[in-house]
């Protein structure tokens, strides 16, 4: 093959993967604003209207485990193209289920939950499918292209943010929402898989790469586990400022109701930012120098956030820590995919996986935190996250002396 087929190749294929985070992120999107409509029609107190949305990370954590059989069996390529099909249907369905209890329908609640619960476990074969097809593409390029997926995916989050607050300023029945949603996406997602690559997992074209992220020679188990620390770490910035940075900002230092969100709205958008451009940073500086000057931002901005306690210092630190944070998590994958000794997409399976595992605790330990002490402890968190992003680079070898070997 010529190396000008190759390029073609996997130009046409980064399209496809990318095409594929977009939807994958504008799916779940689009839906998230309208979960209050929920728990009005199907008449659940906060208790119960919790317990129903944990259906959704519950069935990614049982079905997650399997995602590297899935792979091997159907090709990234295909599970993450039909995942998508899957998602789009079970959040169709349970949006219509929504739609009839208005007014009365509590019963309607169960089949919703078991819907939820299924687009749940094909939310997690996607997401390893994408990234584990989006590191094939990587591969051929023979240079960090990971981090440009996934802010794809970011995009396609805010893009099906705005989707969200369109059909609700017009009044769009729900139903009728996310049924448009869910086919267009569909569409999207299954003409995307005719530009992903065919063949195996992994050819000798794409073993031969030198874009690997490459970790020491230790035990598979404790690798992982530090592959593990990087990501939690790295993903606490977007859990902690979509649940807390907004109460932070109007309960604890006194910023006005209507700039409130501003945190979280910088985080978002230079977590996007950080994403766009981490692959140039990747290929200038590696990806350990890389990840340690993100947790290094993190610490600072966090640091002094928690120091000065002003809205301003805030909005700013939130923005320095979803920049930095912005590659921990395709990183920690990347690394993961490229263990010595494990099956194709076996550390990756096992890296999301246990990412989702944990963050059902993370929330209910930070909420336990701030009830014992203040709001404040919701960010105060996070320079400690950075911290634990440096240590656990430790993982990580130098590329360059990677290569002289």
């Amino acid at each position: 093959m010529t190396t000008q087929a190759v390029s073609l190749k996997a130009r046409r294929a980064r399209a496809g993967v990318t095409a594929l985070f977009f939807t994958n992120g504008a799916l779940f999107a689009n839906f998230a604003p309208r979960f209050p409509e929920l728990k009005d029609a199907f008449e659940l107190s906060p208790e119960q209207y919790g317990l129903v949305l944990a259906t959704f990370p519950l069935g990614a954590m049982i079905a997650g485990p399997f995602a590297a059989k899935l792979v091997n069996k159907l090709s990234s390529a295909r599970l993450a193209s039909y995942g998508t099909a899957v998602i789009a249907i079970m959040i169709t369905l349970a949006a219509g289920l929504v739609g009839l209890a208005q007014g009365g329908g509590a019963i309607l609640v169960l089949p919703f939950a078991l819907l939820f619960f299924l687009g749940g476990g094909a939310d997690a074969v996607v997401d390893v499918g994408q990234n584990a097809h989006g590191l094939r593409v990587q591969r051929l390029y023979g240079r960090s292209i990971i981090n440009g997926f996934h802010a794809f995916w970011s995009l396609g989050a805010m893009t099906g943010g705005l989707m969200a607050m369109v059909a609700k300023a017009l009044d769009v029945p729900i139903m009728y929402h996310i049924g448009f949603a869910g086919v267009f996406f569909t569409v999207m997602a299954l003409v995307a898989r005719r530009f992903t690559l065919p063949g195996p997992e992994r050819s000798a074209e794409e073993e031969a790469s030198e874009s690997k992220v490459r970790v020491r020679a230790w035990s598979p188990t404790l690798v992982i586990t530090m592959l593990l620390v990087l990501a939690i770490a790295g993903a606490m910035v977007e859990d902690i400022a979509s649940a807390w940075s907004t109460l932070y900002m109007r309960d604890y230092i006194g910023a006005a109701p209507a700039v409130a969100p501003v945190a979280y709205v910088a985080m978002l958008a230079f977590h996007f930012l950080g994403r766009l451009t981490g692959d140039r940073f990747v290929e200038r500086l590696g990806a350990k120098l890389t990840i340690r000057l993100g947790g290094l931002l993190m610490i600072l901005g966090m640091g002094a956030a928690v120091f000065f306690q002003n809205p301003v210092v805030t909005v700013i630190a939130f923005a320095l820590s979803g920049f930095g944070a912005a590659t921990t998590v395709p990183l920690a994958m990347n690394a993961a995919d490229d263990i010595e000794g494990l099956a194709p997409g076996v550390g990756l399976t096992i890296v999301s996986w246990l990412m989702r595992l944990t963050f059902l605790l993370v929330p209910p330990l930070v909420g336990a935190l701030v009830s014992a002490t203040s709001l404040l402890a919701s960010i105060a968190v996070l320079p400690i996250a950075g911290v634990f992003i440096i240590a656990s680079t430790i993982v990580l070898t130098d590329q360059a002396k990677a290569k002289q070997k």
